[in-house]
C-alpha cells in the first residue's frame, strides 16, 4: 500500500495542524484505507471548522474509494460525505454560526476525520436540540435526498402510494418515514426476515420480501387493489428495472435515486409510453448547492418532523474512526440496516 506524505500534503494545503483521519491511498476499496495524521487546511473567510463527533457512511463513499464515482478526488484523500460535530472556528465572512454550535454538514468528501473544514459552498445546519451527533451525521444526505426526491421532484401528495425499493438502507429507511409523514401509503421492499421486520418498524403499510416473492409487480398489484403505485423510489438500480416499472399506476413517477445494486439500468422507453410514466432523476447534493434557500427550507421541515417524532434516523451500526474501513465494507456489501456511523470519541487536532 502506498504511504502518506503528510508533510508534503500539509505544504500543498497551507496547513498548520493535523488531524486523525481515515485516508484513501489506493483505489482498491476498503483495503486502500489507512488511519493516519492528515493536514487540516486553514479556515477561509467563508469556511467553518468542525470538531467531528460522528460521520455516517453513504454508498457514494464506497464508490469513491474504488474510483467508480463520477467525482474522483486526487489520491490520497479522506472519504466521507457528511458529518456532525461542534463548530470550533468560523471565517471572517461567516454569519449565523458561532463557536460551540452543534451542527451537521454535507462535506462532499473528507468527513472521516477528527476535524474538518467545510467550504462556503457546502450546506451546514444546526442540529435539532434533541438530536444526537450519531443521528445528525445520518440525517442530511439520506433524509435530504429522500425529501428532495419524493416531495420536490416527485410532487408527492397526501393519499398517494409509494413503492420504496431497498427500504431498510440509508435512503430507503428515510423514504419510508418521509412518505408516511407526508400522508402516503408505503409499500416497502426488503430482503430477509430481519430487514422486513425493520421496514414494518419504520412504518411501512405493506412489506414485500424480494427473496420470496415470485413477481414484484404482481405483489404490488395485489397490495394496491390492482392499481399500482403512484411513485417508485429506487436507490438500488441494477441491470433490469422492468419489474419495478410495471409496478406503477397510470401517470406514475419513477424516482432514480442511485445504484446501490451495482448496475446502471438501460431502460426501454416504450415502457414509459404504455402508462404515461415519468422518469425523474434526483440529485440532492448538487441541488442544495445550487438552491441553498430551498435546501434550508427542506431541512427546516425535516427538523420539524424529527421534533414531532415522525422521522427518526435508523442507526444500525457504529464503528470507531479506526475501523472506518469495516464500516464502509458493511455498507458496500449491503449488510446494513439503516445507517452505519463512524464515531469520533475525542476530536483531536494539533
Amino acid at each position: 500500500m502506498a504511504g502518506i506524505d503528510s508533510a508534503h500534503r500539509a505544504e500543498e494545503l497551507g496547513a498548520d495542524r493535523t488531524t486523525r483521519a481515515a485516508v484513501c491511498v489506493e483505489l482498491t476499496g476498503e483495503d486502500g484505507i489507512e488511519i493516519a495524521d492528515w493536514p487540516v487546511p486553514p479556515v477561509g473567510d467563508r469556511d467553518i471548522r468542525i470538531s467531528v463527533r460522528a460521520a455516517s457512511v453513504n454508498f457514494p463513499d464506497c464508490l469513491m474509494v474504488r474510483g467508480q464515482y463520477h467525482f474522483r478526488p486526487d489520491l490520497p484523500f479522506v472519504p466521507g460525505s457528511e458529518s456532525a460535530g461542534i463548530v470550533t472556528e468560523i471565517g471572517a465572512a461567516v454569519t449565523g454560526f458561532r463557536g460551540g454550535d452543534r451542527v451537521l454538514a454535507l462535506n462532499g468528501f473528507g468527513a472521516f476525520a477528527s476535524d474538518v473544514v467545510v467550504s462556503n459552498a457546502m450546506p451546514v445546519y444546526r442540529i435539532p436540540e434533541a438530536m444526537s451527533f450519531d443521528e445528525g451525521s445520518a440525517f442530511l444526505m439520506t433524509y435530504g435526498t429522500s425529501y428532495h426526491g419524493l416531495v420536490r421532484r416527485g410532487g408527492l401528495r397526501a393519499g398517494e402510494s409509494v413503492l420504496v425499493l431497498g427500504a431498510t438502507g440509508g435512503c430507503g429507511s428515510a423514504a419510508v418515514q418521509i412518505a408516511k409523514a407526508a400522508g402516503a401509503t408505503v409499500v416497502a421492499v426488503a430482503g430477509g426476515e430481519a430487514k422486513c421486520a425493520a421496514a414494518r418498524e419504520l412504518g411501512a403499510d405493506v412489506v414485500i420480501d424480494h427473496r420470496t416473492t415470485s413477481s414484484l409487480s404482481e405483489s404490488v398489484r395485489d397490495a394496491t387493489g390492482g392499481r399500482g403505485v403512484d411513485l417508485v423510489f429506487d436507490p438500488v438500480g441494477g441491470e433490469d428495472i422492468r419489474e419495478p416499472l410495471r409496478c406503477l399506476a397510470w401517470d406514475g413517477r419513477y424516482l432514480v435515486i442511485g445504484f446501490a445494486g451495482g448496475g446502471i439500468p438501460v431502460v426501454r422507453l416504450n415502457q414509459t409510453i404504455l402508462k404515461s410514466i415519468s422518469l425523474i432523476g434526483v440529485a440532492f447534493g448538487a441541488s442544495v448547492i445550487k438552491d441553498p434557500e430551498a435546501g434550508a427550507a427542506d431541512f427546516a421541515q425535516l427538523s420539524r418532523w424529527y421534533e414531532e417524532g415522525s422521522v427518526r434516523p435508523l442507526v444500525g451500526a457504529r464503528f470507531p474512526l479506526e475501523r472506518t474501513a469495516d464500516a464502509m465494507r458493511v455498507v458496500h456489501e449491503r449488510r446494513a440496516i439503516g445507517k452505519v456511523v463512524v464515531t469520533v470519541e475525542n476530536s483531536r487536532s494539533r
